[in-house]
């Protein structure tokens, strides 16, 4: 597998585009693949939330009793206002999805929520297999995604956008878990209602394969 590019942290466009504030996150309603699962969460454990925007399934979940690592691009700051009680609970890193230092088998569960649309291919591999690693043995993974773009892909924001079919993400998960469940995600948002061309999916795979070599990166 093709090596994958690091990513300048400096300055990066959703930064940009945020200090800009040419966009905004107001909503902390949890995803509702979030709320469909969180039954199968006990108190302690532990998840990561991949580009946790500004922290609504991270919150949401230490409420719940279980801990959190999150990570994101740009930092929001949410964590800032939280109560004690769950800021102990949510430990979170402003950094992007190639240098996250990635625990191995160390989570119950890992939420990637409107994040891969984001990704190119090989950004997508290195994720799937860092969160294959990272989870435990009967571990699971929660997946929303728009099939093309996102909430946030307007012209202002320079950000780069890509198209996945579901068969292909389908396809790509099952060579990973040995369960996976597809259902059609939510078309409308508080924020946006996305045209008819774009559909939405939720996604729950579980008992990921174990991996002997992951592929090394750079």
């Amino acid at each position: 597998m093709a090596r994958v590019a690091r990513i300048d942290m400096k300055k990066h466009k959703w930064e940009k585009a945020w200090e800009d504030k040419k966009f905004s996150i107001e909503t902390l309603v949890p995803s509702v693949l979030v709320s469909k699962y969180q039954n199968k969460l006990l108190t302690d454990d532990y998840i990561l939330d991949v580009g946790c925007g500004n922290g609504r399934n991270s919150i949401y979940l230490a409420k719940r009793g279980v801990n959190v690592d999150c990570f994101d691009v740009i930092d929001l700051q949410w964590e800032e206002n939280l109560p004690d009680d769950l800021r102990k609970r949510i430990h979170f890193r402003k950094t992007n999805l190639l240098e996250y230092p990635y625990k191995t088998s160390q989570y119950q569960a890992v939420i990637v929520a409107r994040v891969i649309q984001y990704l190119n291919l090989q950004e997508l591999d290195f994720l799937i297999d860092k969160i294959r690693s990272a989870l435990k043995p009967r571990g699971f993974l929660l997946l929303s995604y728009n099939t093309k773009g996102g909430i946030f892909n307007r012209e202002e924001i320079d950000v780069p956008t890509y198209s996945y079919t579901i068969e292909y993400i389908e396809t790509l998960l099952k060579k990973v878990f040995r369960n996976v469940k597809v259902s059609e995600g939510s078309k409308k948002s508080r924020h946006v209602n996305y045209t008819d061309d774009i559909l939405t999916f939720d996604i729950f795979a579980s008992d990921p394969h174990i991996s002997f070599e992951s592929p090394k990166w750079c």
